[in-house]
């Protein structure tokens, strides 16, 4: 029983031991063929790499030292509010309880059912480890 217990307790120790020093290991740019030489041309090559991939639409931005104004675009007419065809609409904090609450014949104080929903969610949570 005496050796079992010292068994545990110096397996245990290992737990408190600082783990061994990770060995940092330099990484070179030029390990691929045709790799840059340096980060400046490892960044250089990267842009020109996404750029080459980037379809232009004529849209961008114009980034351009050039200071004098761009002509102002036609003012468009306003939009009626239903036009887009979008409705837009928002959930309640307490949605989910009311609907429990209303589901469960809403008797008594949605207060105090709310506090105890959140709770029995909680700890459903908590016990499937989603948390």
């Amino acid at each position: 029983m005496k050796i079992a217990l010292l068994a545990a307790l110096l397996g245990s120790a290992a737990a408190f031991a600082p783990a061994a020093p990770r060995v940092a290991s330099r990484t070179a740019l030029n390990a691929v063929k045709g790799a840059a030489k340096s980060s400046a041309e490892d960044i250089e090559l990267t842009l020109k790499v996404i750029m080459d991939n980037m379809k232009d639409d004529g849209a961008g931005v114009d980034d351009s030292d050039d200071d004098t104004p761009m002509p102002a675009a036609p003012a468009a007419a306003p939009a009626a509010a239903a036009s887009s065809g979008v409705e837009l609409w928002s959930v309640d904090y307490d949605a989910a309880a009311r609907l429990a609450y209303e589901a469960a014949g809403s008797k008594g104080d949605f207060a105090a059912f709310k506090t105890k929903y959140l709770a029995d969610m909680s700890a459903m949570v908590g016990k499937k480890g989603l948390l």
